[in-house]
């Protein structure tokens, strides 16, 4: 058996989501260590550092990328640096694990896919949902054939998202679009993983809400090529205050449906049940999608094996991405290659 060693880890852009979720996967991880942190203020890095333990802290990811303590970096920066930042750690060697989406479109996805090749680094796209017990243990049902041959699928992430000239989310030149980019692709990740590739999309998406230059609410629909359909919805402008209703999936077969929500929870807790002809179960699961993360992450490297999700499969989510913001804007079915 190998043993997986410990991955010595540099953060690019040290805000919230590191702070609230993958910092504090990475100090409880056996196989992963916190080394330097990077954001744009020195004092921002450095009060980061010190409250997670990392050792340095720096204001340009060229200096970081310089450490010659960091195996690997974790890229949280605003989606338009993705690419720029993903390239630069394959110039320098370091081994990748960037957020979602991967890129603002697929042109930059297809060239971070081909950059991480040539340098022959380990790149993962951190699409976390895959590693939610709950979502694993869907798989297993659905591969079992438990409810029978899977037909159509509903999937909504939503929530509400008021203007905020401070939000890079909103600005698409950040971003590279609104829900549909930020929640669907998780969306767009988690069904090809239960279900395979998918084939064609017809979409709306409009901003009826607010008046940002990105959508607020978008509805697809998705076609597989095992001929499965899917609902995939992604608002910013609903505000149901049971946030359970906002996040959820629910999978219908010819023998029965699974329901599961919220999508969202980083530790895996949340309501799954199949009902069937013979009743209903339930399932509850306390796991940290962000250690599964870390783990699969230092097995890749230890194993020299591509990693469960791969720079590849933050490509396909964004050509399915590409495809719904086109549908929308052409009106018509959109074909992916």
């Amino acid at each position: 058996m190998i043993q997986i060693p410990t991955v010595r880890w540099g953060i690019i852009g040290a805000g919230d989501i590191a702070h609230r979720v993958m910092a504090p996967a990475m100090r409880e991880s056996e196989c992963s260590q916190l080394v330097a942190v990077m954001r744009r203020s020195m004092e921002g890095a450095e009060e980061f550092a010190h409250e997670h333990g990392a050792r340095r802290a720096y204001d340009d990811v060229e200096k970081l990328l310089q450490d010659p303590e960091v195996d690997a970096v974790y890229i949280a920066t605003p989606a338009d640096q993705h690419c720029p930042n993903t390239l630069a750690a394959a110039n320098r060697r370091k081994h990748v694990l960037c957020e979602k989406p991967l890129a603002l479109d697929v042109s930059e996805a297809e060239a971070m896919l081909e950059a991480c090749s040539r340098a022959g680094i380990t790149a993962m796209t951190c699409y976390y949902q895959r590693f939610n017990a709950r979502h694993q243990k869907i798989k297993e049902i659905v591969e079992r054939g438990d409810i029978g041959k899977v037909s159509a699928v509903r999937w909504n992430f939503s929530g509400r998202s008021p203007a905020n000239p401070d939000a890079w989310s909103q600005d698409p030149a950040q971003s590279g679009g609104g829900p549909y980019m930020d929640l669907g692709s998780h969306g767009v990740d988690l069904l090809r993983f239960f279900f395979g590739k998918i084939v064609a999309v017809t979409a709306f998406v409009d901003t009826v809400v607010e008046d940002y230059a990105v959508e607020d609410t978008a509805s697809s629909l998705l076609r597989f090529a095992n001929g499965i359909q899917a609902v995939a919805t992604a608002h910013w402008s609903t505000a149901d205050p049971d946030e359970n209703r906002n996040s959820m999936i629910e999978i219908l077969g010819t023998e029965g449906v699974i329901h599961s929500y919220p999508l969202h929870d980083k530790f895996s807790r949340g309501h799954l049940s199949v009902a069937t002809g013979g009743g209903e179960k339930s399932y509850q699961f306390e796991e940290s999608t962000h250690l599964k993360v870390l783990k699969e992450f230092a097995a890749a490297l230890a194993e020299g094996r591509e990693p469960a999700i791969t720079i590849e499969d933050g490509l396909e989510a964004q050509r399915v991405v590409a495809a719904v913001y086109e549908s929308s804007r052409i009106g018509r079915v959109v074909q992916i290659r």
